[in-house]
């Protein structure tokens, strides 16, 4: 069987749409058990307004220690919305840019207040001189919707990177819609991603992406996250899951579930902070205990 390949999501995705502040220490330590895991492929962080996303405010400091605690090969990349958040990630050295639009109007003007065109011609700009090599153009609400503009969104996507993701972004696409989409992509470009959330078809949908030749699927770690924009998105597929699937079915995926093990604790802990400060405080009783029993 064909392997595939995991482009993590969690420590960007997973954490943007929580609605508890995370610590940079959480998610840089996040990364760092992502990369001991053997996931060479991630998404740290997103340069957009921390007043729209507060969750990644702290988007340099992040990123900064990312680069300098890595001792892997890892690809590091990063989500912008536009020039400014570009030019923010360049400073602090990034190289490799995730951009997104949707063919879908709406869609649009939730997340960037703007229409396709002003987005297109905003990218226009902040996007020259960057390999296309070096982006993943994220086409959001791909599935459902009309065959023209998604034909077009996927066009005007591969002016500026050379991966077209494809995006169930509430989760509702069925199998045929996953495979009509791959269909219309197909007449553009074999270099296809595919990021999907929890809905009622997910597995039947990963099954068809993957028979229709997808070969790189996004995830997120604990399943966390999904799009803060959308409130009736399901979360993401989570890493553990894709994992399990692929090694049941024998395909490589370069990571095993037992070693993602420590990494999917950590992204329990920060997705539910009731239960880290359960856990701290039993730490503290435990000590408590074992220090009354010395003394005594």
């Amino acid at each position: 069987m064909a392997g595939i390949s995991i482009f993590e999501v969690g420590p960007r995705d997973g954490i943007q749409n929580l609605k508890h502040e995370v610590k940079s220490a959480e998610k840089i330590e996040l990364v760092k058990l992502l990369e001991d895991a053997g996931l060479r492929d991630i998404e740290v962080t997103s340069f957009v307004h921390p007043k729209r996303v507060p969750n990644m405010a702290d988007a340099e400091e992040v990123f900064t220690a990312v680069r300098l605690n890595s001792s892997y090969t890892v690809k590091h990349s990063v989500l912008v919305p536009n020039k400014r958040g570009i030019d923010r990630a360049k400073a602090v050295g990034a190289t490799h840019f995730n951009i997104f639009f949707s063919p879908n109007s709406d869609f649009n003007q939730q997340n960037y207040g703007l229409t396709l065109e002003q987005i297109i011609a905003g990218y226009d700009e902040a996007l020259e001189g960057v390999p296309t090599s070096n982006v993943r153009v994220y086409i959001s609400m791909a599935f459902g919707g009309c065959i023209e503009e998604l034909y077009e969104a996927i066009e005007t996507g591969l002016r500026f990177g050379d991966k077209i993701v494809l995006c169930d972004t509430e989760g509702d696409a069925t199998p045929f819609d996953i495979a009509l989409a791959i269909d219309i992509a197909h007449d553009l470009t074999r270099n296809i991603a595919m990021h999907l959330h929890v809905g009622r078809h997910l597995w039947l949908n990963i099954e068809t992406a993957y028979l229709h030749g997808v070969r790189e699927f996004d995830a997120s770690i604990g399943g966390l996250g999904g799009c803060p924009f959308m409130p009736k998105a399901g979360g993401n597929l989570a890493t553990e899951d894709l994992v399990q699937w692929a090694e049941e079915r024998n395909i490589p995926c370069a990571v095993c579930a037992e070693t993602l093990k420590p990494a999917v604790e950590l992204a329990n802990r920060i997705k539910n902070p009731t239960l880290r400060i359960a856990l701290t405080n039993k730490v503290r009783e435990t000590k408590g205990r074992f220090m009354r029993a010395v003394k005594r």
